[in-house]
């Protein structure tokens, strides 16, 4: 909660939200102007936040402004864990990308250096920066990760005690750029998820010293090395973030416009066991306010593009459409991902070819919806990429980004020694 009912009644809302008179932070009427229009009895709460309506940025959806910039993730533990379809970094085909970034590095949580997450990663990282010898192309190393920060993990705090203390801060710095001159990478994605959220190893003072460590990596860095970092796509971990602070020492900033939606929903009583799209438009419109509450430049924002599906089992096979329908669990492992509840755009294309299925294109959702039997995949492809580039063009978005450039091959199809080349959606 925010303003006078917060702790120790002084929590204002992060991004610069508006801070309603019952506590509540938000973008809208209620919560930036009067919860009762009627007798104006129930103001924002001044100085927790803004408390007026900030509209998102114009710009024309045929401006094209997206193209300044693509950056394409590439999942380095596809070679060991996934059963078919595996993409060496060299099978990458980098036409197009102007960034290429290898998940993930980790850190030591106690001396605070960076190393390889896994024993081989050191040969594949070597031939991914590989990748830019000779051209316009960089490669830079993602540190941290979802899974870095999760609940009983060594590292469970790790990026919360390193940029607790300037001491630990240089000691990370110093590591990253040592790095990052071994391997060759030609900048540093700051993936911590998330800053001040305490499910996730954080505190409230990480907000600051998140400030504090782009801060002095910039110092550190000067024009030599890239920084970067992905924020949430949701305002319960946004909040943990103060974009606006970190902006000046940034290269650039990754909305992750994904993952909005899966089988957790089922453990949200306000969502429920609904089928809904992880990259749902008009839940990503709502989600981007916050950007603009806090004043951020579009144009130093990528646009988060999935190259993969989520998907249910549906609890009644004849009812499969968005929103209207339920779940009893997440999809069945598709033959390579093999991970209930995920399926690569890759699988998606061969599921559809092998079974003789028609794709149902939901133009509210600019998402493509693919159902059979009682398994329903949500997704996007080349025409829903093409239609979210043109939203994210009107809103000014500099870039886009894509999670992970190894669930697509040339043409979709299995191939179960991996030996086709990965390529972007263009």
């Amino acid at each position: 909660m925010c303003g006078e009912f917060s702790e120790d009644a002084d929590v204002a809302c992060g991004l610069s939200l508006c801070c309603s008179a019952m506590g509540w932070c938000g973008t809208t009427a209620v919560h930036c102007l009067n919860a009762d229009p009627l007798h104006n009895t129930l103001p924002c709460q001044a100085g927790y936040g803004s408390c007026q309506i900030i509209d998102p940025p114009s710009c024309s959806p045929d401006g094209g402004s997206t193209g300044g910039r693509t950056v394409g993730y590439y999942q380095s533990w596809n070679v060991r864990d996934r059963k078919c379809n595996t993409v060496s970094p060299k099978q990458i085909k980098t036409e197009g990308f102007t960034h290429l970034f290898f998940a993930f590095a980790t850190i030591n949580p106690v001396t605070f250096k960076i190393a390889p997450a896994h024993p081989d990663d050191a040969a594949l990282m070597r031939e991914f920066t590989g990748l830019s010898k000779g051209g316009k192309l960089q490669t830079w190393i993602a540190i941290g990760g979802f899974d870095f920060s999760n609940e009983g993990t060594p590292t469970h705090t790790t990026w919360s005690d390193m940029c607790s203390t300037a001491a630990n801060r240089a000691a990370f710095i110093k590591s990253v750029i040592s790095f990052m001159d071994e391997y060759g990478f030609q900048g540093a994605d700051l993936d911590w998820e998330y800053p001040a959220a305490p499910s996730r190893g954080g505190k409230r003072a990480d907000t600051q010293n998140f400030v504090m460590l782009v801060k002095e990596m910039r110092a550190a860095f000067g024009t030599k090395y890239g920084i970067s970092l992905p924020l949430a796509p949701d305002y319960w971990y946004l909040r943990g973030f103060n974009p606006s602070a970190m902006e000046r020492y940034v290269d650039f900033f990754g909305f992750m416009a994904y993952d909005l939606h899966g089988p957790w929903d089922s453990d949200v009583g306000t969502l429920g066991s609904i089928v809904r799209g992880q990259a749902d438009i008009r839940d990503i419109e709502r989600d981007t306010l916050p950007l603009w509450f806090d004043g951020l430049n579009p144009a130093k924002i990528n646009f988060g593009l999935a190259m993969y599906g989520r998907g249910y089992t549906l609890s009644d096979p004849s009812c499969n459409r968005m929103l209207d329908c339920k779940f009893s669990g997440p999809s069945s492992p598709a033959a390579c991902t093999n991970f209930g509840g995920v399926m690569s755009l890759s699988e998606v294309k061969r599921t559809i070819k092998e079974k003789g299925l028609t794709p149902r294109y939901n133009k509210d959702a600019l998402m493509k919806e693919l159902t059979w039997d009682d398994q329903w995949i949500g997704y996007d492809d080349e025409e829903t990429y093409a239609a979210k580039k043109r939203w994210a063009n009107g809103q000014c978005f500099g870039g886009t980004m894509y999670w992970s450039v190894d669930f697509q091959l040339d043409d979709g199809a299995y191939y179960p020694n991996g030996t086709r080349r990965a390529v972007v959606a263009t």
